[in-house]
């Protein structure tokens, strides 16, 4: 898995873009990114969403048609939408970050502050098939992630983070956390990895297939996009002080070292089954999807990404 191969220079792409990443200056990143690669001799079709629903629309005709490449400008959200288009077609994606996270550039080696370098990437990189994860519900319903499912408090940060105009990047992670302190309560999960099960009382359950999410932030930080299966971080309720030990664990996920305290937990596998009382939302890729119950599962070599021909 993860094997790599030239595709040779690209000669019709299609830019899809968000025009509200980055608060609104999405639009203006995308005409950079046109203007780039037809200076590079590339033919390209632009393509701009009215909002996610539109987007997605475009994406999944794009990839029934004959373009070369799907380039992506925006974050993790808006690369979720073109895998999901994408996924049982031979179109490879490119990324050009200009979203709030950039999670899977960032695990891909992708230039998160340089456009020109990420053009240069779509336009004589290398095409990486990489795994992505599944979440399923009872309902029936189900979508690809390409970084982390979480649930729990962990989820919660992120559905008050998406309410939040300030602060921006990392910060604003951090403010939404402990805003969420204030209301921390414990939720009983009943968990099962592959075969091991598991009933306790957690504080969140973060399900990744690459290291990080919300923009660096290492929640499963020895996750692999390309090893056919999924990291999980498991917080277990403290029995005391919770409010003050989650206050000081938390904020370790941006560096990874949280998985080092008692509270925590790793685990890793081909399917997680979660459920959970009272019910826990359910984020992936940033974006809220539901709540628990659901059913997670590695999804190997689902997507077709062009990565520096460094890596």
């Amino acid at each position: 898995m993860g094997t790599s191969s030239h595709p040779g220079f690209v000669r019709h792409v299609t830019v899809l873009a968000n025009p509200h990443a980055r608060r609104g200056s999405g639009r203006a990143v995308a005409t950079r990114v046109v203007a780039g690669l037809g200076a590079r001799g590339v033919d390209v079709e632009f393509l701009v969403g009215t909002d996610a629903a539109d987007a997605a629309d475009l994406a999944a005709k794009t990839c029934s048609g004959s373009t070369d490449v799907l380039v992506v400008v925006g974050g993790d959200g808006s690369v979720r939408l073109a895998v999901e288009a994408a996924f049982g077609t031979d179109t490879p994606i490119g990324i050009i970050p200009a979203g709030t996270g950039n999670d899977v550039a960032r695990n891909l080696d992708i230039p998160l502050h340089d456009i020109d370098a990420a053009i240069d990437v779509v336009v004589r990189g290398r095409r990486r098939t990489v795994d992505l994860g599944r979440v399923t519900f009872p309902d029936g319903r189900s979508a690809l992630f390409c970084t982390v499912a979480a649930t729990g408090f962990d989820a919660s940060v992120t559905a008050r983070a998406l309410e939040m105009s300030w602060p921006t990047g990392q910060s604003r992670y951090t403010v939404a956390a402990l805003r969420e302190l204030l209301g921390l309560r414990a939720r009983h999960y009943q968990a099962r990895v592959d075969d091991a099960e598991l009933e306790d009382d957690l504080v969140f359950v973060a399900i990744g297939n690459t290291t990080s999410y919300g923009g660096g932030m290492q929640i499963t930080p020895a996750a692999s996009m390309t090893d056919g299966l999924l990291d999980v971080t498991i917080a277990t309720f403290p029995s005391r002080f919770a409010r003050l030990t989650t206050a000081r664990v938390f904020p370790k996920v941006f560096s990874g070292k949280h998985i080092a305290h008692p509270m925590v937990r790793t685990m890793r596998g081909r399917e997680i089954e979660l459920y959970c009382d009272p019910p826990a939302l359910v984020s992936i890729d940033g974006d809220l999807v539901g709540e628990l119950p659901a059913v997670f599962e590695a999804v190997p070599d689902a997507a077709t990404i062009l990565t520096p021909t460094s890596r």
